[in-house]
């Protein structure tokens, strides 16, 4: 039994170690990623490498052919990253609005740890120095989508990993994490006051101002 919960940190510590060299590029779309290869670098065996990048699969990362290997994806088109914003206004406006009507207490306490969460970390162009941040405002938006108590949307947001794909934007960009954190702060104000029309707006506000810094 001891010998499972080793095996799953040795799992997730390659998986993080191969998607931060993904997303910083170190690894570059197309590149192939040699299972064998990979191993014999780490020091560990083919196991946790293949399952590390069957995550990464479907995680969206990586992609797979067969009888040949695996390969870092291509980054999606710009249309796709635009469109996923214009998803977000749709979903992430009502669920602001949701969440400020229902306010339940749960997840009102879980966006609260997730803005605090923030301040204790900075965006960067290196995902190792930024995932902390990362993580928190995924965490955060999360939140609000899961307050609505909707679980078809759950589900949908969920699915699309948004931040994980919007943080193959980061290395060319330079971030504000004192607006970030200020926006944040102030969809949350709204939520926990009960304002549901001024939730909606400053939700809008932030996810368009992030639009125009990855996206120009």
């Amino acid at each position: 039994m001891s010998q499972m919960p080793k095996r799953m940190a040795l799992l997730d510590q390659v998986h993080s170690l191969l998607k931060e060299r993904v997303l910083d590029q170190s690894y570059r779309p197309g590149d192939k990623l040699n299972v064998d290869a990979l191993a014999r670098e780490l020091s560990v065996s083919s196991t946790p490498v293949r399952e590390s990048l069957g995550r990464m699969v479907a995680e969206g990362l990586v992609q797979t052919q067969a009888y040949v290997g695996f390969f870092v994806a291509d980054m999606p088109p710009p249309a796709y990253f635009a469109q996923l914003f214009d998803l977000r206004e749709v979903l992430e406006l009502w669920a602001a609005r949701e969440a400020a009507r229902l306010r339940p207490e749960k997840h009102l306490a879980d966006m609260q740890e997730s803005v605090d969460a923030m301040n204790q970390y900075t965006l960067s162009k290196q995902y190792a120095r930024f995932r902390g941040f990362s993580e928190a405002d995924e965490a955060f938006h999360t939140s609000i989508i899961a307050a609505t108590g909707n679980v078809p949307a759950m589900n949908v947001y969920a699915s699309l990993r948004i931040h994980l794909h919007l943080s193959r934007l980061y290395i060319n960009r330079v971030q504000d994490t004192a607006q970030a954190r200020r926006q944040h702060a102030e969809i949350l104000e709204a939520i926990l006051a009960g304002r549901p029309k001024d939730a909606a707006a400053r939700m809008k506000q932030h996810l368009r101002s992030s639009r125009e810094k990855l996206l120009g």
